[in-house]
């Protein structure tokens, strides 16, 4: 960081954070087949949170496949955990999502305002790692401490945490689990000052761990970083403008070249194993299942140009084995082949200043997080023009991609990821009590959380005055098909999966 002062130094960190400031969700069958699909968006909680909070960003992540997490009685698995303002969100319905506090399930808090810098969840689904902000510690707690009916305060103003909840005052900008015990580490010089860029690695089985440094020497402001299942640990740059510009350069290290336990720090100039040499920010990496490369961010401040800005990218895993060959690095992606690279824009205006990218592997689903303050024909400033700016009171907006053949357990043809009555067929996702629970899995009638005679006496009424909330099965009557349905849903207890 030769020739910066401290000031410009803060500048940077506080800029790198503008570059990868939203994310992309990403997991596939097929690294071609990603589509969009035509209901498939989802408003997140506003930056700030719905109390009015200040802050600049909501960070997002998926609860893996498989994980056997339960919040309060919410099966985690595939719910989405957002963070923003003072408060922590557990996705309500696997619908497509308003900003609405309704649809979003306060389950845990803060004291001071957080400008998350990210929330990343361990691969068994069981710890929770979140990046608070700017100057704020790293918060490590088991995904059992948030509780939907009393959300807990995970550190108070004075810096106090609950219990359970570890705190570790290490720089960061990033992170990603390498397995469920190391969380590496992208942002500063490992593991203090001064704030270079580097990448660390943290044993959060050690709650008086200090990170280790595992790679040193990267020029110019922090980028993301991420393992994927084979190992290869990939990071880069998040602002280098050059000449010449290095904004959005990738490098990967593959598994025998790196370790959660190093013995001395690696050299970032010494690596060739370049992924590529210009996307975005290099912000939001991360793999779908088939270990494709998503990335995000934007170079909004850097030299390159419109080109660099209003999309999230797609690097093939035929390129990830290629750069990560044992036997020496193959070429970086070639971003003119299409069997290689993709791009997703699904803001109209493409204006963004940073856009985002994570993985759903529950719902095999790619969703671009992008800013939608702006629509045609009233777009700020033209298509890549970076325009669009993260702050207070901005609503995210998720649109998600999909395979093929996504899961759908109900055979409705709808995404299970997307789908308000996931177990329960209703292609046409009629909510008309628009609680974000479909019809077909909602007796509810009177919205209070459970299943009772005083709904049984609302569906009575039903057969003799059409009430929309009680037709089920959505075929514009009240009949004996609605009769058996709310009879297998009597004595439940929301939520309804």
């Amino acid at each position: 960081m030769h020739g910066f002062n401290k000031k410009t130094v803060t500048f940077i960190c506080i800029l790198a954070m503008f570059l990868a400031v939203c994310p992309l969700v990403a997991h596939s069958a097929d690294f071609d087949e990603y589509a969009q699909y035509s209901q498939a968006v989802i408003n997140l909680p506003p930056a700030g949170d719905f109390d009015g909070n200040s802050s600049w960003f909501t960070a997002v992540e998926c609860f893996p496949r498989d994980t056997q997490a339960i919040i309060g009685n919410y099966e985690a698995e595939g719910r989405i955990l957002a963070a923003t303002g003072k408060t922590v969100y557990l996705q309500k319905t696997y619908g497509p999502a308003t900003s609405d506090p309704d649809q979003w399930l306060k389950v845990a808090t803060v004291s001071n305002n957080m400008d998350p810098s990210f929330v990343r969840i361990s691969p068994d689904g069981t710890k929770i790692a979140l990046g608070l902000g700017y100057g704020q510690p790293l918060l490590v707690f088991p995904a059992s401490l948030l509780d939907p009916d009393n959300p807990p305060l995970l550190i108070d103003a004075d810096g106090n945490p609950a219990p359970g909840v570890t705190v570790y005052n290490v720089n960061y900008y990033d992170a990603d689990w390498a397995d469920n015990q190391y969380l590496v580490i992208n942002g500063g010089q490992w593991p203090g000052p001064p704030y270079g860029s580097g990448v660390g690695v943290l044993d959060t089985s050690d709650p008086n761990d200090q990170g280790r440094a595992l790679i040193t020497n990267i020029p110019g402001a922090s980028a993301g970083v991420a393992v994927d299942a084979d190992g290869n640990l990939v990071t880069g740059i998040g602002y280098a403008p050059g000449p010449p510009n290095r904004t959005g350069e990738i490098k990967l290290w593959n598994s025998s070249e790196w370790s959660t336990s190093p013995e001395a720090a690696l050299n970032y100039e010494d690596n060739n194993r370049i992924v590529a040499r210009n996307v975005l920010s290099a912000a939001y990496l991360g793999t779908d299942e088939e270990g494709n490369l998503h990335v995000g961010g934007g170079d909004a401040f850097g030299t390159g140009g419109a080109s660099e800005n209003g999309y999230a990218a797609l690097i093939s895993k035929a390129v990830i084995d290629r750069v990560a060959d044992p036997s020496g690095p193959g070429d970086p992606v070639d971003e003119s082949n299409s069997s290689e690279y993709r791009e997703f824009a699904p803001d109209p205006c493409q204006n963004d200043s940073a856009t985002g990218i994570l993985a759903n592997w529950w719902g095999e689903n790619l969703a671009v997080m992008w800013n939608p303050s702006s629509m045609p024909p009233n777009c700020n400033g033209d298509p890549g023009s970076a325009d669009e700016y993260w702050g207070p009171g901005v609503v995210p907006r998720l649109t998600l991609y999909y395979p093929a053949n996504p899961p759908d357990y109900d055979g409705d043809a709808v995404p299970d990821s997307i789908d308000n009555a996931y177990m329960s067929s209703n292609p046409g996702q009629q909510d008309t009590d628009g609680d974000g629970y479909g019809n077909a899995c909602d007796a509810d009638f009177n919205n209070d959380g459970n299943v009772n005679l005083v709904d049984n006496a609302i569906f009575g009424q039903a057969w003799h005055n059409y009430n929309p909330n009680c037709d089920l099965n959505s075929d514009n009557s009240i009949n004996f098909i609605d009769n058996a349905m709310f009879g297998s849903r009597f004595g439940q207890s929301q939520p309804w999966y």
